[in-house]
């Protein structure tokens, strides 16, 4: 009888601040992950919040879940307090911010000048896009892996969440 070798997958849990990012972190799974191979990769949506308050959900749902990286992508449009980044940092937990928001981030991969405010980074990318940004299909069309890939090379928060959906 020959024994098959099994092999485990690295786990990685992904918590976007909410709706949008949720459905961004999805369609990058589905770019990156979805061969059933390397990374398995769990997205969580906090529901809005401050960033401390989403840390904290983080640090509750890995009390009973565990897995090799923890990330949070957050906005950076409120300050990140240092006792937030150590408590983070003890807890295993990558803080990895869009700025000012999402919006921004996206805007910048589509080499689009991103606001200050998040309001007008919103209004900007809704009327570039005319897509529902909290369904995950609605990135395809304007955020193909092409785009993905080449916006990775000059946004370094960017490069780093992919780093993990690859397993590196």
């Amino acid at each position: 009888m020959i024994k098959r070798i099994r092999y485990q997958r690295k786990t990685l849990l992904v918590m976007g601040e909410g709706d949008c990012e949720e459905a961004f972190l999805r369609h990058l799974r589905n770019i990156y992950c979805s061969d059933n191979e390397g990374v398995s990769v769990t997205i969580r949506n906090a529901q809005g919040g401050s960033p401390i308050s989403i840390v904290t959900q983080v640090i509750r749902f890995t009390r009973l879940n565990n897995y090799d990286k923890k990330i949070v992508l957050l906005d950076t449009d409120l300050a990140w307090p240092a006792e937030l980044k150590k408590t983070a940092k003890d807890h295993g937990i990558l803080m990895l911010g869009s700025k000012p928001c999402l919006e921004g981030l996206l805007l910048s991969m589509l080499k689009m000048p991103a606001s200050t405010s998040s309001k007008d980074c919103k209004r900007t990318l809704q009327s570039h896009t005319n897509a529902d940004m909290t369904e995950w299909r609605h990135y395809e069309s304007c955020f193909s892996r092409e785009v993905v890939e080449k916006a990775r090379v000059f946004l370094v928060e960017l490069d780093k969440l992919l780093t993990h959906f690859e397993g590196r």
